[in-house]
């Protein structure tokens, strides 16, 4: 694209974008006006396209599909649908300005949007694969289905076989074929597994012709399903025996790091006379740690996206063994870095991450985009991570304690009257108390104490003066309630259940307190 072209575009879609944040923006209880955001999205999809700029093309269209759910009721316009269209939108600002420039960072911000706009609005099934289209990619799957089965049982001619191959690499030219799960996942894995044969690094193993065998048979049962006008099963038995054949191929192969000695790389000699350390590294570890783990934690978000999404026992096995694989390249990182929490927490959700349980998938996603946020140091993350780790394994957060100096400095102690913390004439719904205000209900709270105290305490002896305290004493004031009060609002928003009654009248009483001091 020229210069001028490419100035052209960036003003309009500029302006697209400016339109689509507007009324995003202002739309809060509300969807956003229908027509005038879809045909903002359209427009800036149209440019991107002729432009050929994919990315944004790829975000403008997910917002599109969005914006039809929900302008058709598919979906609600909630808090997260709203924040992944906004998020979406601040992402099309930074691609737009760095259309210039455009390489592989851009490839993956655009890439990890599309994934959660897909999220909360999948792509509609092609079901256009009727009539000639639907006769083709039958006939097609038959006849890869045909050579496979052959190569299987007699593994003896080597040339029938890369007719066999090209057959089913031809199936990756039809358009709807990635819509049509599991057909996608199976010609991938066959070529994985036939590509040792082609090279004559392997023999045809039995482990090989077992998986052509079960994706031969997967191919004929979605071919024909295809044929008749519907879709391909997607837990038949066929595509279990695929996916257990596929697990098997893999598990006998070795997952190795090549990790040799630095020492090896050096001429004969002592390590020091070639190493040393820089006086002044243009870098710290932070920002090294940081420039190593974005990208993948970016990479790590998309998968999770995906392994949500996936339906079918071929796609589940691929994106688990991806997701697995993202993990254990974080855990490697964090522990060369000295980072404990964050690699403990990688390693940790190993196992989950593999059969995309639920759970881990949900603590995954929190860990990817703590570690892509720029603000953030390693240092800052790791009381995080540790959080992360507990809620993996079913344990709520840990939970805010106090120091032992500040232990009775509590907002609603155990043993004081309830007046004297939240008097009852103080109504949130009336803005709260502030100032003076406040002194004067406290100060009722106080003389409230007077008769209670007397007749709980019959033994004044019972109660040692240590323990006697100004009730003043028993609340945070000023900075420290309003570091508590940000502390309670940490633990409320990592919760998996909705805050009760008294947790939020705490916070509300904390943020008074902060403000009346």
């Amino acid at each position: 694209m020229t210069g001028g072209l490419l100035d052209f575009f960036t003003l309009e879609a500029t302006e697209y974008v400016d339109q689509l944040d507007d009324l995003a923006t202002r739309a809060s209880a509300a969807p956003p006006e229908a027509e005038p955001f879809a045909r903002a999205a359209r427009a800036l999809r149209g440019a991107a396209t002729m432009a050929k700029v994919r990315g944004i093309a790829d975000v403008a269209t997910g917002i599109e599909r969005l914006a039809r759910h929900v302008r058709e009721g598919k979906l609600a316009w909630d808090t997260a649908v709203r924040g992944t269209v906004i998020a979406a939108i601040d992402d099309l600002k930074f691609l737009v300005r760095g259309v210039r420039s455009w390489g592989d960072a851009e490839d993956k911000r655009a890439a990890n949007r599309v994934a959660e706009l897909d999220h909360y609005a999948p792509k509609a099934v092609q079901t256009a694969t009727r009539g000639k289209g639907a006769a083709y990619l039958a006939t097609a799957a038959a006849d890869a289905a045909a050579g496979l089965l052959a190569f299987a049982e007699q593994p003896v001619s080597l040339e029938a076989f890369a007719a066999t191959m090209n057959r089913v690499r031809a199936l990756r030219g039809v358009a709807a074929l990635k819509d049509l799960p599991p057909l996608a996942e199976v010609v991938d894995a066959v070529d994985v597994a036939a590509k040792p044969i082609e090279l004559g690094q392997e023999d045809a193993t039995a482990e090989r012709r077992r998986l052509f065998r079960a994706a031969a048979l997967v191919l004929v049962e979605g071919g024909e399903a295809i044929r008749i006008g519907g879709l391909p099963p997607t837990e038949s038995v066929a595509v279990r025996e695929f996916a257990h054949a596929a697990e098997t191929l893999r598990s006998g192969e070795r997952e190795t790091d090549d990790v040799v000695p630095i020492t090896t790389l050096l001429p004969a000699g002592p390590v020091g006379a070639y190493i040393t350390a820089a006086q002044n590294p243009p870098t710290t570890a932070a920002q090294r740690f940081r420039l190593e783990v974005v990208s993948q934690a970016e990479h790590l978000r998309r998968l999770v996206a995906d392994g949500r999404s996936a339906i079918d026992a071929a796609t589940r096995d691929r994106v688990g063994r991806e997701l697995r694989s993202a993990v254990r390249s974080l855990a490697r990182a964090a522990q060369s870095f000295s980072a404990s929490e964050i690699a403990n927490l990688f390693l940790a959700a190993e196992r989950g991450a593999s059969s995309l349980d639920p759970r881990a998938l949900w603590v995954l996603d929190e860990a990817g985009t703590e570690l892509s946020r720029h603000e953030r140091g390693i240092e800052d993350v790791g009381p995080r991570f540790t959080n992360l780790l507990k809620r993996l394994h079913g344990t709520p957060p840990a939970p805010i304690t106090a120091t032992p100096a500040r232990q009775r400095r509590m907002t609603n102690p155990p043993n004081a009257a309830p007046a004297a913390v939240r008097p009852a004439s103080l109504s949130t719904s009336q803005g709260g108390a502030r100032g003076a205000e406040l002194k004067e209900l406290l100060a009722t709270g106080i003389a409230g104490l007077s008769p209670l105290a007397t007749s709980q305490l019959a033994e004044p002896a019972m109660m040692p003066d240590e323990d006697v305290v100004p009730i003043e004493d028993l609340l945070f004031r000023g900075k420290e309630a309003l570091q508590q009060a940000l502390q309670l609002g940490d633990r409320l928003r990592n919760a998996q259940t909705p805050a009760d009654h008294d947790t939020l009248a705490e916070l509300y009483d904390l943020l008074q307190l902060a403000a009346a001091d």
